[in-house]
């Protein structure tokens, strides 16, 4: 068992790493990123978000390194080089935090209990009396 957790422990050490680069130019390409990131080859993956209304890159991007140490590397490295004319900011991508996805709804009023109170009158056998229509 001491075995498994110590593999365990060196597969997880040289795992891919997600990297977040902020504070990118608007202007800068794919192609240029990738030309920044050349010493900390190979790269799994580059997704660069681009806004859903204008089309534009956000100025950020998700960088997806082949192992740990490299990434770790890659962020000691590019954090505050200038790129594109703009420093960047380089750190570990966190997981994506999910709030509700919508609000709760609300109690339909219409659905809420109401309590009733029956104020028929009575009869002279002490019976409700019902209501005709008109």
């Amino acid at each position: 068992m001491a075995g498994e957790l110590a593999g365990g422990k060196a597969k997880e050490k040289n795992s891919r790493m997600k990297l977040y680069i902020g504070n990118l130019s608007y202007d800068l390409s794919e192609a240029e990123l990738r030309e920044a990131l050349t010493e900390f080859e190979p790269i799994v993956d580059v997704f660069m978000p681009m806004d859903r209304e204008t089309g534009k890159p956000r100025g950020f991007a998700f960088v997806t390194v082949a192992d740990r140490s490299t990434g770790e590397a890659a962020i000691e490295a590019l954090d505050g080089r200038e790129v594109g004319g703009r420093n960047l900011r380089v750190n570990e991508a966190e997981d994506r935090r999910r709030g509700p996805s919508r609000p709760e709804p609300m109690e339909d009023p219409m659905e809420l209990p109401v309590e009733r109170t029956d104020d028929r009158p009575v009869n002279s056998k002490g019976q409700k009396v019902r209501y005709k229509g008109i």
